[in-house]
């Protein structure tokens, strides 16, 4: 098995109760290998590999080098979300996962139109998702909201309709607007008139940009499509006017430094630019992207930033202060409540 989130053999390690905000995690990779199978077998999927192998199919496994190599390790997991009880169920059991790591507020982020058809619609995947969400908020006490992912390679209507359903649940628990998916194949400039939609709203925006392809998507994402958070942007570092602009405009990047070495992204993780990006003053927030898929939680990455980059675990609290900041929580007496958790726990340092 590959080292998958690059931790000593004697690391320094975060207080396991430190509470932690998780701004970019995809339901798609956070199918339990168990559930899948479960579902795959409920729903009588023919599988293309024997269940024995399915961590091989739904995993890393050490050949992936680029964004789309990953992103085919998830979509095996579309397979089986095609029905309403199925989002649901994964929608909560990420959430559940997320709080037994010590996550205390989570933005989920989904793409509905890879798993609607005749039989359920983009609005019955959303309600399943929000249900899910709902259920473990109620049970656990972990905080969530739905962002919706339109992806680059679908057709621009599709994801203007998306956009438009989206506007319909910014009162019922979505909370954001995403665009992700192939960045090198597709413009993101395909997809405006979608985020125009979306800025007559109380949405927040969130673009994938500056992961696979270069600091111009990050440029654009913030200029054209009005994006108040960048999922990744790592490649920002390359241009001393894109990281300027970020500070500017006080944009926060959602950085998941373990996935970035799965996507190719970086050629190391000595070589991520996160610590540099915080150094210089640009906010950013810790998440595990596709916690299934790269076999890694919140509490891995922070870890991470603590051996590998030199964090202190007062500037890990830090982050998760910037993380309620610039979460697309509405409610300011929550968020009040999620920072008095978290600098409640300064006196263990």
């Amino acid at each position: 098995m590959i080292n998958t989130v690059f931790i000593p053999p004697n690391p320094k390690k975060i207080h396991k109760d430190m509470p932690k905000c998780n701004l970019h995690t995809h339901l798609e990779g956070s199918v339990r290998p168990e559930t899948f199978l479960a579902l795959a077998d409920k729903q009588k999927v023919k599988l293309p590999f024997n269940k024995n192998q399915i961590l091989d199919f739904i995993q890393v496994s050490g050949v992936e080098k680029t964004l789309v190599d990953y992103l085919n390790k998830i979509m095996i997991n579309y397979q089986v979300l095609k029905d309403y009880q199925a989002l649901k169920q994964v929608a909560y059991e990420a959430a559940e996962d997320a709080h037994k790591d010590g996550v205390i507020y989570i933005e989920l982020r989904a793409g509905p139109l890879t798993h609607s058809h005749d039989d359920l619609s983009i609005e019955a995947c959303i309600e399943a998702m929000l249900d899910g969400l709902q259920e473990a908020q109620t049970k656990f006490g972990i905080i969530t909201g739905l962002i919706l992912s339109g992806l680059r390679n679908h057709e621009t209507n599709k994801n203007i309709i998306l956009a438009k359903i989206a506007k319909k649940y910014q009162d019922k628990g979505v909370v954001g607007f995403d665009l992700a998916g192939d960045e090198v194949g597709y413009s993101a400039e395909l997809h405006q008139e979608a985020f125009t939609i979306i800025r007559d709203s109380d949405l927040g925006i969130t673009v994938h940009a500056g992961e696979a392809a270069g600091y111009e998507n990050v440029q654009y994402a913030i200029n054209n499509l009005n994006a108040s958070r960048i999922g990744h942007g790592v490649k920002s570092i390359e241009s001393k006017s894109t990281m300027e602009l970020i500070k500017e405009r006080k944009i926060l990047l959602e950085i998941c430094p373990t996935s970035n070495i799965h996507t190719g992204t970086v050629e190391s993780i000595e070589s991520h630019p996160v610590k540099e990006f915080f150094d210089s003053g640009i906010e950013i927030s810790i998440g595990d992207d596709d916690p299934i898929t790269s076999r890694t939680k919140v509490s891995n990455e922070l870890t991470l930033l603590l051996n590998t980059f030199g964090f202190s675990n007062n500037e890990l609290l830090k982050i998760q202060l910037s993380s309620v900041d610039h979460s697309f929580l509405k409610d300011d007496l929550i968020k009040h409540q999620l920072k008095e958790k978290i600098q409640e726990f300064e006196q263990f340092f």
